[in-house]
């Protein structure tokens, strides 16, 4: 049986507002503040892709205002010598910010939630602020149960992204285009690393 959307009963007001050209994001805002709502952004942000993509001849140009979106997932850095002696390929974390395309990359050889959180912590340090929501894929590190318009994230990264009051937006299943600004970044990096290894003294 198909989930149904938490923005239902608010169908009518959510679809003015997309005919307004309002982005789902100041959308859901009004929501919680004005209608009680208290369900996740991504219900919001899902529902409205949704309306969009049922009306094919309205064309909605995606803007991005500085600091509302950033993109993050794991590549496969370049092969390091480990401290074990043998060459392997570390994960290459990186978060890029949508509106500039300015990336945060770095290497490590675990991960995990906490190191996952991190992460996250020092990419925003190294951008000077928290961008209002962040892009991820359905990765364990983020999220446990993946789903239409409630998914649920680890109890470790909602609390490090409530701390500093960011959204997460799990792609849907399968939907890597979503995050293509990142996948992107992630393609560069790998390309100029190809060929390379590194070791450490």
């Amino acid at each position: 049986m198909a989930s149904v959307s938490a923005c239902e009963p608010h169908r009518a007001w959510i679809e003015d507002q997309v005919r307004l050209g309002r982005n789902a994001m100041s959308i859901y805002r009004e929501l919680v503040d004005r209608h009680g709502f208290d369900h996740q952004y991504n219900s919001v942000k899902r529902f409205v892709g949704g309306l969009k993509q049922t009306d094919p001849e309205r064309f909605d140009v995606l803007e991005f205002p500085p600091g509302e979106e950033a993109q993050v997932d794991y590549g496969q850095g370049a092969p390091t010598l480990a401290p074990n002696g043998k060459y392997k390929k570390p994960y290459l974390f990186v978060m890029t910010l949508k509106y500039s395309g300015k990336s945060f990359r770095k290497v490590t050889w675990k991960t995990s939630q906490g190191i996952w959180a991190q992460l996250h912590e020092e990419a925003f340090r190294s951008f000077g602020g928290c961008p209002g929501y962040v892009v991820l894929d359905n990765l364990k590190e983020g999220v446990i149960k993946p789903d239409l318009y409630e998914p649920r994230l680890n109890p470790v990264y909602a609390a490090f992204l409530a701390h500093y009051n960011v959204v997460a937006d799990p792609c849907r299943v399968r939907d890597p285009n979503r995050k293509g600004t990142v996948e992107n970044a992630i393609q560069h990096t790998q390309g100029e690393l190809k060929g390379r290894r590194f070791e450490f003294d």
